[in-house]
């Protein structure tokens, strides 16, 4: 039996060269298969059909409010010059749930509407006239999540924008004008703004603003209750600036010229000539003001 398996072993060394090749081989082929699936998910996802889409030419200055219950809210620019608005849904029960885009005398409202709910779509934004709370309690299996739905609007220039959502992330990309944006449970980020004024806040999530131009004077606020807070703003920025943090650090780009006391938690000081007001607040986390290059 010794020898047996002598030999046996001297059989599989002799083979050695040619199974090393076939494993090699096979392990290439493996890892060229998988990275073809992780290229091609991507390329599948942004081949989704939307579940939802509207489309329509607004008069400029038009009003775009969108107001999400469940899910992320994302605007960029359009490339037709009309408002563009697509739903994607998602969870067990996503057929109980779609959009509506009412048209108002300012512009449009855009609103998810789910199935047995008493709920309306107007210019004041989204109406829930019974309780989500008793609802849910009466349907015990369901949650947000069993049913929701991302929005996103491609808008052209020379709109203004109120974009939340209750539980998602919101997302704008070169907004114009007035601008708002907001989430309870959600990071906000924007970038490439060209505004007159604007608000960002977020109760549970972190908030990045990115302006690439300023005009008139209007009011910049950004806040946050549990979040970062960091703003990239112009070099020649002039504004009255108030910083404020409970835990976390304040720091700025900007030369400050101090309008008060300052201390570790709050500063209220001048950048360049002053002028527009510019509030930047978090309760848990980090306020920066960075000057853009």
């Amino acid at each position: 039996m010794a020898k047996t398996s002598c030999r046996l072993r001297i059989a599989s060394a002799a083979n050695l060269l040619t199974l090393s090749r076939s494993f090699r081989f096979a392990a290439l082929s493996v890892r060229m298969t998988a990275a073809a699936m992780l290229v091609a998910a991507p390329v599948q996802a942004q081949q989704r059909q939307p579940d939802f889409r509207w489309e329509k030419a607004l008069a400029a200055g038009s009003v775009i409010g969108i107001h999400n219950l469940s899910g992320d809210v994302t605007v960029t620019p359009s490339t037709t010059g009309k408002v563009d608005v697509l739903g994607v849904k998602h969870g067990r029960d996503r057929d109980d749930v779609t959009i509506e885009v009412v048209e108002t005398r300012d512009g449009i409202s855009v609103c998810p509407m789910y199935k047995d709910v008493d709920m309306e779509c107007n210019e004041r934004g989204l109406q829930v006239h019974d309780s989500w709370g008793r609802r849910h309690r009466r349907h015990g299996d369901r949650d947000w999540e069993d049913a929701s739905i991302d929005i996103e609007v491609r808008l052209p220039k020379g709109m203004e924008l109120s974009a939340h959502s209750v539980s998602g992330n919101v997302s704008v990309v070169g907004a114009e004008g007035d601008v708002r944006a907001g989430s309870v449970s959600g990071d906000v980020r924007m970038e490439g703004l060209r505004i007159t004024s604007l608000r960002a806040s977020s109760v549970s999530g972190n908030v990045q603003v990115g302006i690439a131009a300023l005009s008139g004077n209007g009011d910049l606020k950004f806040s946050s209750v549990s979040g970062d807070v960091t703003a990239d703003l112009p070099a020649n920025l002039d504004a009255d600036v108030s910083m404020h943090t409970v835990s976390g650090s304040l720091d700025s780009d900007f030369p400050l010229t101090l309008n008060g006391r300052m201390s570790r938690s709050r500063l209220e000081a001048r950048i360049g000539k002053g002028g527009r007001d510019l509030e930047v607040s978090t309760v848990s986390g980090n306020v920066r003001l960075r000057a853009a290059k």
